[in-house]
């Protein structure tokens, strides 16, 4: 079987790493499957052996124009070319991201022409991403194909039932929970780095929605330990908030190292092996592979839970009650009239965007959903407001006490270590992805190609946009 698998690019990052590790997933299998990358950038990893650069695949800015024909032209071309023949699949992640409004069309147009896709869908335009949403305007009505050569993909159950509404009537979505490798063996860091101690180590590249500001509470309200995130930005547009995090965190003198993993003396590894635990302070996950791969590396992990995407992982034999799903502070900490402002005009801002009218208790129900008993959540702020946050704790020994008692830092027990990993181990293994994933792409393979319906994607909006799913961290 010959599989292209599409995406904007292969940058380090979670999709481009759920990609590697399909294709590590596969090499068991070299006589069945052929595979072919495709990017809109030069891949610079070493996992992906076979790699094609298509014109046009990625992301765009605005003021861009989007070929969509061309690109489907360029995508068959690539693929033929590394192939031998067109390939039997389309493997195609985060299509409808909105990231590229001519990649949707492009691949609206194989769905036409007969070819069996596999649309893996991590993240949704609908969720939080008003201007993704915007920018998909042109081609909207022909976002999400369906047909019996053609199924959707979701990291978790939320997702999945979301897109089992979508696609009532049409062949049913896929719940596809990524695989976590077995890491590779444990590095200690060379003598000739130093690394601090205590190390609390944030292991992402920094976006928005990983809620750099709550690290920084947590520095404050912990100043015996060390805290770090691994990456800097990619996005362009996160660039300044990041720089405007490391100026403040130097500023309040904070234990916090902003990109500690870009140090090229240093592996991951390392870097992981000489931390103390991982933590998580993220806001919104696809997958959450934050929450199983430290188990993997013997690590303790602590921070902020998403209960709507852990509790599949809860199911599965994980512990992570320890984990807190808010961070609270008084209310009375804040300027009452211009955090209420800031909401109503947020909430008014994202439905403009989403081109859809405010409930008119859409007010009422955000501010309840943020702020409870007089305490309001950090990770629903934005970065104004958690600045103005750190800074009270920074100087205040009875608030860092109230959040060392909410983060709860203390080490787990070996029990709980060795019961995670295992119950991630036996859940979550390349062979059992690789598996599940070659049942689906024979199905597709061997399903007539029928007649291509659009199905309505304002169900997913109904979905996503909920005013108690506000945060203002998540709005632009």
């Amino acid at each position: 079987m010959k599989v292209a698998v599409v995406h904007y690019h292969l940058e380090p990052g979670g999709v481009t790493r759920v990609i590697e590790n399909t294709l590590d997933a596969f090499a068991q299998f070299p006589e069945q499957t052929k595979f072919v990358a495709l990017s809109g950038r030069p891949y610079q990893g070493q996992k992906i052996q076979d790699v094609a650069v298509v014109e046009g695949l990625d992301y765009i800015t605005h003021s861009q124009t989007a070929d969509s024909t061309r690109l489907r032209e360029n995508l068959e071309k690539a693929a033929r070319t590394a192939l031998g023949t067109a390939p039997d699949l389309w493997h195609v992640h985060n299509h409808s991201l909105g990231k590229n409004p001519a990649l949707p069309e492009a691949i609206y147009q194989l769905a036409e022409r007969g070819h069996p896709l596999l649309l893996h869908i991590h993240d949704f335009a609908e969720d939080g991403r008003p201007g993704n949403y915007h920018a998909l305007s042109p081609v909207r009505n022909r976002l999400y194909p369906a047909g019996s050569h053609i199924r959707y993909a979701a990291l978790n159950r939320r997702d999945h039932h979301f897109l089992a509404d979508l696609s009532c009537n049409h062949p049913a979505p896929i719940l596809l929970p990524n695989a976590i490798p077995e890491p590779p063996d444990a590095k200690s860091p060379r003598q000739t780095v130093d690394l601090p101690e205590q190390l609390h180590l944030y292991p992402v590249r920094a976006v928005r929605r990983k809620n750099l500001g709550e690290l920084a509470l947590l520095a404050a309200a912990h100043s015996d330990l060390h805290f770090a995130n691994s990456l800097g930005p990619t996005n362009p547009e996160f660039r300044p908030k990041y720089e405007r995090w490391k100026a403040f965190s130097a500023e309040q003198n904070l234990p916090l190292t902003f990109g500690i993993g870009e140090n090229p003396d240093l592996s991951f590894s390392e870097v992981v092996n000489a931390s103390q635990a991982l933590v998580t302070t993220s806001v919104a996950e696809g997958f959450g592979l934050g929450f199983l791969e430290p188990w993997t590396f013997g690590k303790n992990l602590f921070g902020r839970n998403i209960p709507e995407v852990t509790e599949d992982f809860a199911d599965l034999g994980l512990e992570l009650d320890h984990l807190y799903s808010r961070m609270e502070l008084p209310l009375e900490l804040l300027p009452k009239q211009e955090l209420e402002s800031r909401i109503a005009s947020a909430l008014k801002k994202l439905y403009i965007g989403y081109e859809c009218a405010l409930p008119e208790s859409a007010l009422d129900m955000a501010k309840n959903s943020i702020c409870h008993n007089g305490k309001i959540d950090f990770g629903r702020l934005d970065e104004p407001f958690q600045e103005m946050l750190v800074s009270i704790v920074s100087n205040s020994p009875d608030l860092a006490v109230e959040i060392q008692a909410q983060a709860n830092l203390a080490n787990l027990t070996s029990r709980t270590l060795e019961a995670n990993a295992s119950a991630v181990r036996e859940n979550f293994s390349q062979d059992a992805y690789a598996q599940r994933l070659w049942t689906v792409y024979n199905e597709l393979t061997t399903a007539k190609d029928d007649r291509v319906e659009n199905l309505n994607g304002n169900i997913l909006l109904k979905h996503f946009l909920n005013p108690v799913r506000m945060n203002l961290l998540r709005t632009d």
